[in-house]
């Protein structure tokens, strides 16, 4: 079956649903969402929608009806259809927010609750991201999104938020990162050809060649 993307008024319901009377006030908003699937499409191996779900939701909502659950969960799961086929065309990845943080601290902007939402998919999907040589890499790539999220308390996003310049400048990077992330992630290592080590010269004490 050809995958169906979301129209506006259909990404219009599924925002108003996520912000109604009838899900938990822990629901995730819409943007929230967009920012959880984004991560869970960029991972090698996202997880079932019967798993994601409820963590998008919260608590189960309050629907009327059996036919409102399928339909409001079918847009969700589109949604993530929809990220996916973004994430592996060659287009620029959008945003669905504005790039910018809130100059006060008692409101967040879209761009830290998209932020929020990322990198709770982040650590949904952990061992994809971190378990692996590229580590290093990623830990890189996800700085700007801890910095937008203003979830974290290390040293060095501390230091960033503290300049609204070195903010603006660090997330900027984010639209090009959720890229540079998919391809690091889906892109396997270059396998190398085996070359034989020289023999040292020297008089051998029997141990292998430390690894790094």
């Amino acid at each position: 079956m050809q995958h169906q993307p979301l129209d506006d008024l259909e990404l219009e319901e599924l925002e108003n649903f996520l912000d109604s009377d009838a899900v938990h006030e822990d629901c995730q908003n819409f943007v929230m969402a967009h920012g959880f699937l984004t991560a869970l499409a960029i991972s090698p191996e996202a997880p079932a929608p019967s798993q994601w779900l409820p963590v998008v939701f919260e608590e189960t909502p309050q629907f009327t009806s059996e036919k409102e659950q399928k339909h409001i969960e079918n847009l969700l799961i589109r949604l993530f259809a929809d990220l996916q086929k973004e994430l592996e065309s060659e287009d620029d990845f959008l945003v669905p927010c504005d790039i910018e943080v809130s100059q006060n601290p008692e409101e967040l902007s879209e761009l830290e609750e998209w932020a929020s939402g990322f990198m709770e998919g982040v650590f949904f999907t952990e061992r994809y991201w971190f378990e692996s040589e590229k580590e290093e890499e990623v830990a890189e790539c996800l700085l700007p999104f801890m910095v937008a999220s203003g979830l974290f308390e290390d040293e060095e996003v501390q230091q960033i938020r503290e300049s609204e310049k070195l903010t603006q400048s660090c997330i900027d990077q984010i639209p090009q990162l959720v890229t540079d992330l998919f391809l690091i992630l889906r892109t396997e290592p270059e396998k190398k050809a085996f070359k034989p080590k020289p023999q040292s010269k020297g008089k051998g004490n029997g141990k292998g060649a430390k690894k790094r």
